[in-house]
């Protein structure tokens, strides 16, 4: 009867078995529940069958229990075993979206620094109305919004000249963007036109952006690269920095053309009485500084009054208009040429030696006089009387030398008009 007592115990050795989720013992204790009941029945007296069978049955349906209970745990462990793979794959899902989240909240805010960083740079260029006020607030600009510590921004056309010149810069020391003379003639060599931005390798990396007006250009930028900026990227924000300095150079080129005007004669196209004025104190100023010399000029035009009173006034101010056209084209652009006052024209010549500037008075003079003015069926002639005095020679403040100047053309006047005289003691 031990056998049947280990019978028994089939199905919790079945159960033992099937622990944790292995079905394969169960049905391995099953079989062996199944064997031993039948060679129970088979070897057992006739008596003890029916013991024998019940016991074996017992046990064969405690190990189908067994198979059945491991069966359903196994589905079961399966169920969460997917449940926990789907918390795990969503856990990797929010950290992912998590990481996408943080490095959209880092850009955000490197776009908002960078929106208030360029905020900043265009107030302040707007502020600017003058080369000398846009060169530091550009140099903080460029500190500021694009993050380069070697750079240069050339401007064309900045004080009336025609090629580009420097207008703010620093750490550029052996490159080619250190002089323009330099970037520009690399350019042509490679055939880069300076309209359009461009991504430069070689000598060294850096960046060559245009400030463009629509069409017209008004400065290049010159960027050396730090080593490890993203070219494309830094192109993109300095296109859009170049476009805020086009906005702030327009402005400056406005006023300055606007002070131009209002330093401008209307009529005859030379400068005012009072910008003269100022010219003559500096000039003054700056002779006594660099001990050197200058020379003034006040031309007369003879007998206007009755020119006037003859031809009428429209005819007076073409006649003035036309002496404003020859002043403007006999000088340089260093001489300065202003309306004295009526039919008086006043000329500052600085650095003239006394015969060269005897010499630019008399050609002024017969340039005058070959001038033929046609008005009905007469043709007239205009001439001019000119005085001249030298500073320090004639002069030791600007008014005595305007009185010297205006001596000299009243003896001029005096001698037949049409004439140079210079002044003398």
């Amino acid at each position: 009867m031990l056998e049947l007592a280990f019978l028994s115990l089939a199905p919790a050795a079945g159960l033992l078995a099937a622990y944790p989720r292995r079905v394969s013992g169960a049905v391995f204790a099953a079989a062996v529940a199944l064997a031993g009941s039948a060679a129970a029945f088979v070897l057992y007296a006739p008596g003890d069958r029916p013991l024998a069978l019940g016991v074996g049955l017992w046990s064969v349906a405690g190990s189908l229990y067994a198979i059945h209970l491991s069966r359903r745990e196994l589905r079961e462990h399966g169920h969460v075993r997917d449940k926990v793979a789907q918390l795990r794959a969503r856990r990797v899902d929010t950290a992912k979206a998590v990481a996408e989240a943080r490095s959209r909240s880092e850009e955000t805010q490197r776009n908002h620094k960078e929106s208030t960083a360029l905020y900043a740079m265009v107030k302040g260029l707007s502020a600017a109305i003058s080369w000398d006020e846009i060169k530091p607030r550009l140099e903080a600009a460029v500190d500021q919004y694009l993050g380069v510590s070697g750079f240069a921004l050339y401007v064309a056309g900045m004080r009336g000249e025609d090629d580009f010149q420097p207008l703010a810069g620093r750490n550029l020391a052996g490159s080619p963007g250190s002089a323009w003379a330099t970037l520009g003639r690399r350019l042509q060599e490679a055939a880069l036109s300076p309209w359009q931005a461009h991504i430069l390798d070689r000598p060294e990396k850096a960046l060559c952006v245009p400030v463009l007006d629509n069409a017209e250009l008004l400065g290049v930028l010159y960027l050396r690269l730090p080593d490890a900026a993203d070219p494309r990227a830094l192109l993109g924000k300095a296109s859009a920095f170049a476009g805020e300095v086009a906005f702030a150079f327009r402005r400056v080129k406005l006023f300055q053309e606007m002070e131009r005007l209002s330093q401008i004669d209307g009529l005859t196209g030379v400068h005012r009485r009072g910008s003269f004025d100022e010219r003559l104190r500096d000039e003054t100023v700056r002779s006594r500084t660099f001990k050197t010399t200058f020379c003034l000029l006040i031309l007369d035009i003879d007998h206007f009054k009755s020119l006037n009173d003859r031809y009428g006034h429209p005819f007076g101010d073409q006649v003035l208009r036309r002496i404003g056209e020859v002043l403007n084209h006999s000088f340089y652009e260093t001489d300065f040429v202003a309306r004295y006052g009526g039919e008086e024209f006043a000329v500052i010549l600085p650095r003239a030696q006394y015969d060269g500037a005897r010499r630019k008075a008399e050609a002024v003079r017969t340039a005058i006089e070959s001038e033929s003015f046609a008005i009905a069926l007469d043709t007239v002639r205009v001439t001019v009387s000119i005085g001249v005095a030298h500073f320090p020679r004639d002069a030791a403040t600007p008014e005595e030398l305007v009185s010297q100047a205006d001596q000299a053309l009243y003896r001029a006047k005096s001698l037949g008009r049409n004439r140079v005289v210079e002044f003398t003691r």
